[in-house]
């Protein structure tokens, strides 16, 4: 498996991880659900769309039968998602605590909306057969 791959998916078991903890917490202490959020943040856009697109990243070029992904385009997807992830993270962290830094969030929602921009990218790239004695 590719180096991009294994990290979207680490960064994926680590946000289910903290998700689910968070989670607790909140169930624990009702001050906590200040940061709902960032539960439901870690959970959707950490757990579930990491997993997606390092899936993605392994699968489609197998399906194919040709490797589609540029490193380059995979790697800088990884570190903008996750950027814009951590970006989000702390925005919602600085509103429930009262402090809204809301340029945090549009920053980290723009980052993620540029990442699934390279994803769509990559992907559609990757679905073009290839020619066959071409």
């Amino acid at each position: 498996m590719e180096t991009y791959a294994k990290n979207f998916i680490r960064v994926s078991v680590i946000s289910l991880v903290l998700g689910f903890g968070l989670g607790l917490l909140m169930t624990s202490q009702a001050s906590m659900m200040a940061f709902r959020p960032i539960h439901v943040h870690l959970l959707l856009l950490g757990f579930m769309s990491m997993m997606v697109f390092g899936v993605g990243y392994h699968i489609i070029p197998r399906f194919q039968g040709h490797a589609i992904i540029p490193w380059a385009w995979a790697t800088l997807h990884f570190y903008i998602a996750t950027l814009g992830l951590s970006a989000m993270l702390l925005g919602w962290y600085f509103r429930g605590k009262g402090n809204p830094h809301d340029w945090l969030l549009y920053l980290g929602g723009g980052m993620e909306f540029l990442g699934v921009l390279i994803f769509l990218f990559v992907m559609f790239r990757g679905l073009v057969p290839v020619k066959k004695g071409a």
